[in-house]
């Protein structure tokens, strides 16, 4: 027994040392490793090991630095039922590669926000900016099977509940600071209040961390019980032209955010509410001159077809806050008679039957002349604007349109969703991103996403996946995402073709039955 008992205290000790030896051999081999060997060890670790071992030591982290000199731009999608395992898939994939996280982006069509974000928190950190927001639909590519789908939850007869699903976008973005800025509005503060104060402190937050006045990109997402129009319209006025605008300006219900450095989401105050968050990428002012370049691009596939009506309107209801119609009345351009909107209707439909094409409710699109201006600014200046309203509804009244912000004495153009536009829409985006990666400078597309209205599905179509299609035509590879949008936000550098020349000079930051991409492009130093 003495003896058995003296060798079973006897083990550990030799195990120790053999351990110990065995331990320092490892360490002797890692040591001897070339910088080439160890790059190749180090690109195959997931997020969360190529964090650690970056601390091991100066030649290791320069190696990670090394690998991680270039953009990166992941999305994946689940619709596994359990949301926390859904959420998990995703993040496991976003992670199963170096980055170093500068942003997070996360769309669910249902379920918790907050639960989501102490997900996403846990597995990337508090020092990450993060958007949660509740949508339509989703697209991208599954993260259990790579497979591109175009997703737009039912909801169950029975269980009025949609279908789970979650798309997480995550990027690293070398040379440009990031971070969540809300808009947020006390109890009976002005739209145009808000607006001021949420462009000062975009402006506050770029003069901070870049030698610029303005971001070069704005990604917005809005809630479902606000109007972020008169905002999103003041941002378009405010920002510079080269300034990217997209987003979703209207989801399914509240957005969560945390912006860089929190540990968690602030809470709001009783009388306040979240009415849009943007995520801004601003040119960091320190980012090593022979570095890259990262550029930022928006592209917008049309789908609406003018017709040959045109209004003024005579009479508009005003809007109550929260109510989402207009009721107004108009008169033909060049015309005395005020049309009821029995009348105006009529007018439509006399000119749309026996248009192939015609299958979907009209639109009306409205210009609005306004005066805006920031903060101080002595001297308001008019800017013309382009939104798009569905025409929901007539009487012997009033015709009854989608959305507010119509005033008396506005012009307006009747519109139709036109596949034949879509289509040919969709083959010029795909053509243009084709030629983003064709220069001769070495430009990559890193990353992309789609902002897709709504209606633009698969019936629409005719086909699966057309939305996605220049994605998948170009760029097969890319880990791209997107959402469906009740109407989607892009302001393009692009001119879309057979746009009317008297409209060339009216801004088009909402559109309608459109698929707006942003896409993320990287040109390296020559």
């Amino acid at each position: 027994m003495t003896d058995a008992s003296q060798t079973k205290k006897e083990m550990p000790k030799g195990n120790s040392e053999k351990s110990k030896k065995i331990d320092m051999a490892d360490m002797a081999f890692i040591a001897s490793m070339n910088d080439d060997l160890l790059h190749n060890i180090l690109l195959r670790l997931p997020a969360k090991s190529f964090g650690s071992a970056s601390c091991v030591s100066r030649s290791w982290n320069c190696v990670c630095n090394r690998i991680l000199s270039r953009p990166k731009m992941i999305s994946a999608f689940s619709r596994n039922p359990d949301k926390l395992r859904a959420a998990e898939e995703v993040l496991d994939k976003v992670l199963s590669e170096p980055i170093r996280p500068d942003f997070v982006i996360a769309n669910i069509t249902c379920g918790s926000l907050e639960e989501t974000l102490r997900q996403i928190t846990k597995r990337v950190g508090s020092r990450v900016p993060v958007i949660v927001s509740v949508v339509t639909g989703i697209l991208g590519k599954e993260a259990c099977s790579d497979k591109p789908v175009e997703v737009i939850p039912c909801v169950d007869i029975v269980l009025p509940v949609p279908n789970f699903a979650i798309l997480l976008t995550i990027g690293y973005l070398p040379g440009v600071k990031v971070d969540v800025i809300p808009a947020i509005q006390a109890l009976g503060e002005s739209e145009a209040a808000v607006a001021d104060k949420f462009v000062m402190d975009i402006r506050n937050f770029v003069s901070v961390v870049s030698d610029h006045t303005a971001p070069a990109c704005l990604i917005l997402f809005g809630d479902e019980y606000h109007a972020t129009e008169p905002i999103i319209q003041k941002l378009d006025y405010a920002m510079p032209a080269e300034t990217i605008i997209v987003g979703d300006p209207k989801g399914e219900g509240e957005i969560l955010h945390k912006r860089a450095n929190e540990s968690r989401s602030v809470q709001l105050h009783r009388d306040e509410s979240r009415v849009l968050v943007g995520l801004v990428f601003a040119r960091d002012r320190h980012r090593p001159i022979q570095a890259g370049r990262i550029q930022f691009h928006a592209v917008i596939s049309g789908g609406m077809s003018p017709v040959d009506l045109r209004y003024k309107a005579a009479n508009v209801i005003p809007t109550l806050p929260r109510w989402t119609a207009t009721l107004l009345t108009a008169k033909r351009r060049g015309e005395a008679e005020v049309l009821d909107g029995d009348q105006i209707l009529e007018n439509i439909e006399e000119t749309l039957v026996g248009n192939p094409s015609w299958e979907n409710d009209p639109y009306i699109g409205v210009v609005k002349r306004r005066k805006y201006s920031i903060g101080l600014e002595k001297k308001p200046k008019i800017m013309a604007s382009l939104t798009f309203h569905q025409v929901t509804g007539a009487d012997e009244q009033y015709l009854t349109v989608s959305g507010a912000g119509i005033k008396t004495g506005d012009y307006f153009q009747v519109y139709f969703p036109d596949l034949k536009v879509a289509e040919a829409s969709l083959d010029a985006v795909s053509s243009q991103l084709r030629n983003l990666e064709s220069k001769p400078n070495k430009t990559e597309v890193v990353g992309g996403f789609v902002f897709a209205d709504s209606g633009r599905g698969d019936s629409f179509f005719g086909r699966p996946n057309a939305n996605i299609s220049p994605f998948l035509e170009n760029f097969p590879e890319l880990p791209f995402g997107g959402i469906s949008c009740n109407g989607e936000i892009g302001r393009s550098l692009f001119v879309e073709e057979g746009e009317e020349n008297e409209e060339t000079s009216i801004r088009r930051c909402f559109h309608s039955y459109s698929s707006v991409y942003f896409i993320v492009s990287y040109t390296s130093q020559c």
